[in-house]
């Protein structure tokens, strides 16, 4: 893989994290999470004690639904920022997604720096359940030899390939060449079920999936899509605070509402599970707030909800002040979770999914204003 400049890839990684924490990238008025509505039980018949959230997504055991969605990656305040959140995944349970390691194809030193990054995270974290992570548009042009080298040296549990077809058009630096990702995404799939017999997860960054690209996928052998949808950080606005003032920057924002909500991808998803036309799970991110925002979407069907913005920013405060945010903030969340499964009165996850399915309005659990 060609080299980057090592200055310019840092400074633009450092742009993002602190570009991702103002109000300005965030669209969480189009995520829709605010029209799903779960149905209160008065009567649960059931002791909150005795709720659980704990799930077995392809048969590993969680504690929780929750994930640490993919962040950030490749320059020096990563490293911090990844061995908190491994650090604290380990300890809560949670699976983490791990920011790009599109730095470690690099040649040379820049390469072995970013390998040695990610080995001292999984010597700091040990159990934790961590998925590598590289971007679509670098998949289709790295030899599957290399990505097998960062599983290995991550000792992944599994594998996220993330397509981000908008912020890769708008970024100065991009690479926006997508073709032939249907086919370097099934070489993978087949690939890794063979070599490590783990999952490989497809996700947006923010701009969803359609049904028809949904139902595209059912041949390639993923084992999850995280639809990851409008309403939570936009990698457009990202890109597009990046720009000097100018066409480009009014073009960046031409763009500024690019996307599908999460919540209208997971129900395009929903329908398409429900005529068994897609078999692969369904996960879902991009907006997730609270414990009662991923209540929503496991009602809605989805396996898994990752978080990612919330977690950044707690990490952050965590480094500033040195004082404790991260966990704090973990245990907020699976406890609003809980308390969302007690009062529709659901003792487990699965049955709040399975509740979630019935379009009986006597049975069902939830309702779209």
């Amino acid at each position: 893989m060609k080299n980057e400049n090592p200055i310019q890839f840092e400074s633009r990684k450092q742009d993002h994290v602190r570009i991702a924490m103002d109000p300005k990238t965030q669209s969480s008025s189009f995520s829709k999470l605010d029209r799903i509505n779960l149905i209160h039980e008065a009567l649960p018949e059931i002791n909150f004690q005795d709720v659980t959230i704990a799930t077995k997504p392809f048969g590993v055991p969680l504690k929780s639904p929750l994930f640490i969605s993919s962040m950030t990656a490749g320059h020096q305040q990563g490293r911090e920022i990844n061995l908190r959140l491994a650090e604290s995944a380990q300890a809560q349970g949670w699976m983490m997604g791990v920011g790009s390691q599109r730095k470690e194809l690099s040649e040379g030193s820049a390469g072995q720096e970013a390998a040695a990054e990610w080995k001292l995270i999984r010597k700091t974290a040990p159990k934790a359940i961590l998925f590598g992570n590289l971007g679509l548009s670098q998949l289709i042009q790295t030899p599957l030899d290399e990505v097998y080298r960062l599983i290995d040296s991550l000792e992944a549990s599994g594998f996220f390939v993330h397509t981000n077809p908008l912020q890769e058009a708008l970024q100065p630096e991009g690479t926006p060449q997508f073709k032939g990702g249907l086919k370097a995404l099934s070489a993978l799939a087949d690939g890794i079920a063979k070599r490590y017999q783990i999952p490989l997860v497809l996700k947006e960054v923010g701009c969803g999936f359609s049904a028809a690209t949904l139902q595209k996928l059912q041949s390639l052998g993923l084992a999850a899509v995280d639809v990851s949808g409008l309403g939570g950080t936009h990698w457009g606005r990202v890109e597009t605070e990046r720009m000097p003032v100018g066409e480009l920057k009014n073009t960046g924002q031409t763009y500024s509402n690019w996307g599908i909500s999460t919540v209208d991808s997971l129900l395009f998803a929903r329908e398409l599970k429900s005529q068994n036309l897609v078999t692969y799970q369904i996960w879902a991110s991009g907006g997730v707030r609270s414990g009662l925002d991923a209540a929503k979407l496991i009602a809605l069907g989805s396996e898994m909800v990752g978080l990612a913005q919330p977690l950044l920013q707690a990490v952050l405060t965590e480094m500033r002040t040195q004082k404790s945010a991260l966990i704090p903030l973990m245990q907020r969340l699976e406890q609003e979770l809980k308390i969302a499964l007690f009062c529709t009165g659901c003792e487990s996850l699965e049955v709040l999914r399975q509740r979630g399915q019935s379009d009986s309005r006597e049975k069902g659990i939830w309702t779209y204003e």
